[in-house]
């Protein structure tokens, strides 16, 4: 007979446990039960009731902080009936957090752990077989970590919450980008399973290629029932595991492998192998295609009858990291197929994929303005597979984190952990993680968060491998594949430009959600950047005064009534802060192979590292992402010398950055030309219909540097004089013949001065050109900025801070027309003068208006189409109301 599972998703009730109620709760919940989702909750549910307020809106946070200190039952009736099964199970695939469940009274057992699945037998419970009452009963976690801190005494961490002394995740009692609710219930789903004989307790297929040849190494574990001693030998039977392979093949085919492996009654675990002749390759996004094979895995008695099955879609791809000493150091490349991956570049449709594609093992609750939405949190295991699919590279939380842990005893579930430590990757990642524990310990005493743990679970050769540098953590949860989250502190304020790490792993710079959502989220009238609801969606350790430091060298100093004008500075400094680190990294290849940004997303409205806003909505540094990310990468820097090259992070770190107080603050580079990723029509083009581009320039020849098979991204050559700045060109798929077009213009838009210079690169890799002092040489850097151009690509350079610099007012041209496909409106703006850092917020005229475009600057001339949606004919009649389009020289 196979397994039958039944879900247990209706029916629920939840209601406060005890007589008593904790402070600010209404004292009418006590009995009072009320309709519960599963998988879901209590947030949820006492949102959906009128109970609690939306915790997301203004300060409703702080109403709602009761709930996680009081204690929630949940309950419904259950079949326990076998059916003619051997063995009856209730099954938890996630309980948050300390729980006890009881059937009929009679206790089955407790949990201390969300992030594990939770399996009881219940053919031993007494009882009738029939109807009867389950209840989840959820204790305060605030009460369990009290316990555990009494026992052990006060921890180190970074905030003044109890999240170390509780498996739970840790975000719940608040973080720098989330607010604090405490949750209890089933987050993920209760189920009862029926089965006889045997069922499979775990299947872990890993992949490789060698010599062409898919390979599928399915680790497969059994539990028995302990009743199919059919012959009557005093021995469990024997069983059959097949699992089979199917999907395409290099000739357009199919393919449809299988493979058998026979359990005796002393084997609860193997590893059956399956072999796929030409088996297609899949890539991560953007270097190939990701063609999958469905995979099988079968568990049958010796007369074929099927047990249980376990169905899956697997990749066939060959993946390690390289840290073999090079000339430089030790390199922290990430290799797949034989290829160097770049790691870290967002791709067009990253954010359907990821924006709740949270880790399988520590989903965070989706808070939206309709409350917790736990329903959505549950897809983040499907939307973490979609991203997976689509090539995007995703890592799950490893062991160790910033926190220290008193719970130092025996840790049960590992399997699927030690299961997934024999992939290349993870064992190479797990090496690093290693070193972290070793820092961490040094750091925080012996009580480092699982110090024992992580020795026990990480393979043994890991320990045997070291390497230098600093040490490397694993990743939080977001797509991704490495993260390091290490607190710079102020006094240090590294500049992204001081080195070149092998490897960049979380650095980010903050900036508030877009305009309509931040309006919509708080209830502070007139807005100010002092608001109540303003300052508390802001959850960084003086996060705002870190971002007023970051504005004031650059642009100067803003009052806190000026919320509009500071509203666009911070969008301006996230993006230009971020360009900065990025270019700088990405044009150093291969030296640094991964620059991975902290974060994509937000789960509420808040200010943060985020690109997307809670509400979807898109930050200009999400358009800005599509121009650094690209698979051409244009940008101009300062003259690379052999200082920068060396670095002043040791041979082999991996770059820890981070923190709005880091970015380079005395030069001013950013990119700002069409960043939609295709082509434009050719009046869009910098230059424009009416604004010739010249085929040479004064200057004479350029010198070319290409760098596509060295690591010593040496200097740029001096022919030309001293310019302080060079061209850098990083093609990252194939490589380049090409022209730059490099101007020194006034801020009134007067070119003083031009060369067009070949770029040259025969496989992928990095091209410098240096500029001639004609161009590269501002005679007065507070009315002189350069401008480089290539196919579509704008890059732009200042010398000097913008506040220090004498822009003239802009003036340019609108035209909006409905778009010919029907697909919003096309809003054509033409430059009368330079524009700089124009940037359009169609959500302030409606709260579906979006744009396609961020920050933009243009010279006389030229002209720049953005695509409207979301608007009516009504709404582009405002266009021109206050703020909705405006450039820097309005901010300044």
């Amino acid at each position: 007979m196979t397994l039958e599972r039944e879900e247990l998703r209706d029916d629920w009730t939840v209601a406060i446990a005890g007589d008593q109620v904790p402070s600010g709760a209404p004292a009418d919940l006590v009995g009072r039960a009320l309709p519960a989702t599963v998988p879901g909750q209590v947030h949820t549910d006492l949102e959906r009731e009128g109970v609690i307020a939306d915790p997301t809106f203004d300060r409703n946070e702080d109403a709602s902080a009761w709930v996680g200190r009081a204690d929630w039952a949940y309950r419904r009736h259950v079949d326990v009936d076998p059916r003619g099964f051997e063995r009856v199970d209730l099954v938890c695939d996630g309980l948050d957090t300390v729980a006890e469940l009881s059937l009929d009274g009679v206790v089955l057992g407790t949990t201390r752990n969300m992030h594990r699945r939770y399996r009881f037998d219940l053919n031993d419970v007494p009882g009738p077989t029939g109807r009867r009452e389950l209840e989840l009963l959820f204790e305060s976690a605030y009460r369990e970590a009290g316990r555990v801190a009494a026992r052990a005494g006060a921890m180190p961490g970074p905030y003044d919450e109890p999240f170390p002394y509780v498996r739970k995740q840790a975000s719940n009692f608040g973080w720098d980008w989330g607010l604090t609710a405490v949750t209890s219930g089933p987050w993920r789903p209760v189920a009862i399973e029926r089965w006889s004989t045997a069922r499979l307790a775990e299947v872990q297929p890993l992949v490789d290629v060698e010599a062409g040849e898919g390979v599928l190494d399915a680790h497969v574990r059994v539990e028995r029932s302990g009743m199919n001693d059919l012959d009557q030998d005093g021995e469990d039977d024997d069983l059959v595991l097949v699992v089979t392979v199917a999907g395409p093949t290099v000739d357009g085919g199919t393919t449809r492998q299988r493979s058998r492996a026979q359990l005796t009654p002393k084997d609860d675990e193997t590893v059956v192998t399956v072999r796929v002749p030409d088996a297609l390759r899949w890539w991560p996004r953007g270097y190939g295609a990701q063609p999958r094979y469905d995979v099988t895995v079968e568990l049958q008695t010796v007369d074929g009858e099927v047990l249980d099955r376990h169905t899956a879609k697997t990749g066939f791809r060959s993946a390690r990291i390289d840290t073999t000493d090079d000339a430089v150091g030790k390199p922290f490349d990430v290799v797949v197929n034989g290829a160097v991956v770049d790691v870290g570049r967002p791709c067009p449709g990253v954010r359907a994929a990821a924006r709740r594609g949270g880790p399988r093992r520590e989903p965070r609750p989706r808070l939206g303005r309709r409350g917790l939405r736990v329903r959505r949190v549950l897809r983040r295991v499907r939307r973490t597979r979609a991203a997976r699919v689509a090539g995007l590279r995703v890592r799950l939380r490893g062991v160790p984190g910033d926190r220290a842990d008193p719970q130092r005893g025996r840790r049960r579930g590992t399997g699927q952990r030690r299961a997934a430590l024999r992939s290349p990757v993870a064992r190479a990642l797990e090496r690093q993680q290693r070193e972290h524990l070793a820092a961490r310990r040094r750091r925080l005493g012996r009580r480092t968060r699982r110090p024992r743990l992580g020795a026990r679970l990480l393979p043994r050769p890991a320990a045997d491998d070291r390497r230098r540098g600093r040490p490397v953590a694993l990743l939080h949860g977001r797509v991704a594949v490495v993260r390091v989250r290490e607190p710079v502190r102020e006094r240090r304020r590294p500049r992204y430009r001081d080195s070149v790490p092998r490897f960049v792993s979380e650095f980010g710079w903050q900036a508030p959600p877009a305009w309509r959502t931040l309006r919509d989220a708080v209830t502070d009238e007139p807005l100010r950047v002092d608001a109540p609801g303003v300052v508390h969606h802001q959850k960084a350790d003086d996060g705002m005064a870190k971002l007023a430091r970051g504005i004031a060298p650059r642009f100067g100093s803003v009052d806190p009534s000026e919320f509009d004008r500071w509203h666009y500075l911070t969008q301006l400094q996230q993006a230009r802060a971020v360009a900065t680190g990025v270019e700088h990294w990405r044009t150093h290849w291969p030296r640094n192979t991964g620059v991975v940004l902290w974060q994509l997303n937000d789960l509420w409205p808040v200010s943060s590292w985020s690109a997307v806003d809670s509400a979807g909505r898109l930050k200009p540094l999400a358009h800005e992402l599509r121009r650094l990310y690209d698979d051409v990468l244009l940008t101009i820097r300062p003259v690379t010398r052999g200082s920068v090259a060396a670095g002043a992070a040791a041979p082999g770190d991996v770059g820890v950055v981070g923190g709005p107080d880091q970015a380079d603050g005395s030069d001013q580079a950013d990119a700002s030309g069409p960043t939609d990723g295709s082509r434009p029509a050719p009046d869009d083009q910098p230059g424009g219909a009416e604004h010739d581009v010249p085929s040479a320039a004064a200057g004479g020849t350029a010198e070319l540097v290409t760098l596509s098979d060295t690591l010593s991204l040496g200097v740029s050559p001096g022919a030309f004089g001293q310019s302080p700045v060079e061209v850098a060109v990083r093609s990252a798929r194939a490589g380049r013949d090409s022209v730059v077009r490099v101007r020194r213009v006034t801020v009134a838009g007067t070119i003083l001065a031009e060369v067009t210079l070949p770029v040259r690169l025969s496989e992928a890799g990095v091209a410098v050109v240096a500029l001639p002092e004609s161009v590269g040489v501002l005679d007065d850097p507070t009315r002189e900025l350069v401008v480089a151009d290539m196919d579509w690509r704008r890059a732009v350079w200042t010398a000097t801070p913008d506040k220090d610099v004498r822009w003239e007012p802009a003036r340019y041209r609108t035209t909006v027309t409905p778009a010919a496909d029907g697909d919003g409106h096309d809003l054509v703006v033409e430059a009368d003068s330079l524009v700089r850092d124009l940037l359009v917020q169609p959500d302030r005229l409606a709260p579906t208006g979006t744009v396609d475009r961020g920050f933009m600057t243009l010279l006389p001339g030229e002209r720049v189409d953005f695509r409207l949606r979301g608007l009516t004919d009504a709404d582009v009649r405002r266009l021109g109301e206050p703020f909705v389009l405006s450039s820097l020289d309005e901010h300044l």
